[in-house]
């Protein structure tokens, strides 16, 4: 699985786009990398980190990838909250689509996520089996 990659953002300045991949540096840094060369926005949160993205690249057009909604289960969440990549990867890469969150201590799914959210997690699945 991808858990070193919290999320992902598609930025656009002008005519180019690059991806922008939010990842844990350390036990409380989170730092956004252009591909794969380190940013100046980094947090000590995801929430913080993503938060200092939309105010960093505000010039820009700067887009969450749409990792669909997180259930905490049982059931005691009817709309869900906004999911962020790895957990979308730890949904969607289980037998049954149930994880467990350590940060929540509690099961989740993740629905709803958009093809081009899943399409990215097939590919870095891809080129880790190849790596290895």
């Amino acid at each position: 699985m991808n858990h070193d990659i919290i999320h992902v953002a598609k930025l656009s300045k002008g005519r180019d786009t690059c991806m922008l991949f939010l990842r844990k540096m350390g036990s409380e840094t989170y730092q956004w990398f252009e591909d794969h060369e380190p940013t100046k926005v980094k947090g000590i949160t995801p929430e913080e980190a993503i938060r200092l993205a939309k105010r960093h690249f505000s010039f820009d057009s700067l887009n969450f990838l749409n990792c669909g909604k997180r259930f905490t289960l049982p059931e005691r969440d009817e709309h869900g909250s906004n999911a962020l990549f790895h957990q979308m990867a730890a949904s969607y890469s289980s037998f049954n689509g149930i994880y467990y969150d350590e940060e929540l201590g509690h099961s989740c799914q993740v629905k709803e996520a958009s093809q081009e959210a899943l399409d990215l997690l097939a590919q870095l699945n891809t080129w880790k089996t190849t790596l290895q």
